[in-house]
């Protein structure tokens, strides 16, 4: 049986972004772009970047079936980030007009998927809202609060 997860996505606990090389890295760190939404295969807007809770130890085999959204890029290995610290850039990092938070997604093939969510003056962020210099900071707190890559 699949592990379960709260439903609440705890203070205290660590999410793990995908990363995919090179689109994903900056001078061997994880870079802003690696927190973009896009839009999906299916055609619809990403409005929360996507993580996962729990085993780090799993992600390798969790994410093998992952496909790549950038041609030339490959799967090659995950950053972790503090939910307490992603939940604080929305505290006044930035500004008090944006909003950032962790919530859970589970599916049927990932129980333990979560999304990182970002409001700009009440209003989501999606990979249709155009790019502006909150959405840019927010990209780069992200990444800057992020562990070394871990490769698979």
């Amino acid at each position: 049986m699949a592990e379960q997860y709260p439903q609440i996505v705890g203070e205290d606990e660590r999410v793990a972004r995908i990363i995919f090389s090179p689109s994903y890295i900056y001078n061997g760190h994880v870079s802003p772009t690696a927190f973009r939404w896009d839009i999906l295969p299916s055609g619809l807007a990403e409005d929360y970047i996507s993580v996962l809770r729990g085993d780090e130890s799993s992600l390798d085999a969790q994410t093998k079936h992952f496909r790549v959204r950038k041609e030339g890029d490959v799967r090659y290995g995950y950053a972790l980030l503090g939910v307490g610290s992603i939940r604080d850039i929305g505290k006044g990092a930035i500004d008090m007009q944006t909003k950032v938070d962790v919530l859970s997604f589970p599916s049927k093939t990932h129980p333990n998927h979560a999304g990182i969510v970002v409001e700009v003056s009440n209003k989501r962020v999606t990979a249709l809202t155009p790019v502006t210099p909150e959405i840019m900071m927010v990209q780069k707190e992200l990444a800057m609060r992020c562990s070394e890559i871990v490769k698979f």
